[in-house]
């Protein structure tokens, strides 16, 4: 899905994640995990506010995991950084760090990148005997993977 550079896209972004974790059935500590991933990660894309297009919203649930990808103009690599004891941000990147198996950036166009992580996710509950497959709900971008990049990740 794609959003508005706003704040209050931010808080539907999180809305849309966790509709769509609960219709493929994976809620609690992957929902929670999942809203704050993506809650860092589209604010830190609403803050770049890099051309007039907003962001991207990816989410795709495979064994064993959830992919979240977010993706918008600012070509810059996310860089964390240290945060002092009152500081009101910059542990955004850190809680990602925390939260996912690993995590990285990409760039599918000269003028933007995408930021992913990958948390982990446990047995796909929709799954049942005789199903595979993956479930995507994709950004509707068709140059953006429906996966990370195979390289590490970068931090």
């Amino acid at each position: 899905m794609t959003l508005d550079s706003t704040p209050e896209s931010v808080t539907g972004a999180r809305r849309h994640t966790v509709q769509v974790l609960q219709c493929w059935r994976a809620e609690g500590e992957l929902s929670d995990a999942a809203r704050l991933v993506v809650s860092e990660l589209a604010t830190n894309a609403v803050r770049a506010r890099c051309g007039p297009n907003g962001f991207t919203l990816s989410l795709v649930l495979d064994e064993g995991s959830l992919l979240v990808q977010v993706g918008d103009q600012d070509p810059h690599p996310p860089r964390p950084r240290a945060a002092g004891p009152e500081a009101t941000g910059g542990r955004g990147l850190h809680l990602v760090d925390e939260l996912s198996s690993r995590w990285g950036y990409y760039h599918p166009t000269p003028h933007g990148k995408v930021v992913w992580a990958e948390l982990p996710a446990g047995e796909h509950p929709a799954d049942g005997p005789g199903t595979t497959g993956t479930t995507v709900v994709d950004a509707g971008h068709p140059c953006y993977p429906a996966s990370p990049p195979s390289a590490e990740p970068c931090r």
